[in-house]
């Protein structure tokens, strides 16, 4: 996307900035991921999967989410808990079937996250919202 931006005239690259200080200023990764999937699921549930972590006595699904993956065309973008930490991949599907897993850092994940929400974001109100509520933190 060039020229103004898509909301109230933040460009892609100030949306990017507001998206990594709020990842810089939150230390829990299991928040962070709670965060994020309840935001993206919340304006793009027909393409947002969260997995719940599964313990207990009974074996019940908690709460707290183990991963959170977005189908965005041929791409499987995935979020999960591991660890300490979160590992983040994208997958490539074609005709059904998956061609290409990539690792990336968080960062990474998340600048190419913000990529794919950004082209969708041109032509899905839905989409946009999602992308907002990333940039502003309303999600984070």
């Amino acid at each position: 996307m060039s020229g103004a931006g898509l909301f109230g005239g933040e460009t892609p690259a100030e949306m990017r900035l507001a998206a990594s200080a709020v990842l810089a200023d939150t230390s829990d990764v299991r928040l962070m991921l709670q965060s994020l999937g309840r935001s993206l699921q919340s304006t793009l549930p027909e393409r947002v999967e969260l997995a719940r972590r599964v313990g207990g006595l009974f074996r019940r699904p908690s709460e707290e989410l183990s991963s959170v993956t977005v189908h965005l065309g041929q791409d499987d973008y995935v979020a999960e808990l591991a660890g300490h930490g979160v590992r983040c991949t994208v997958g490539r599907t074609s005709g059904g079937v998956r061609i290409r897993t990539e690792e990336l850092a968080v960062q990474d994940w998340l600048d190419r996250l913000l990529d794919a929400l950004e082209a969708l974001a041109e032509g899905n109100q839905n989409a946009r919202m999602a992308l907002q509520n990333m940039i502003t933190g309303g999600g984070l």
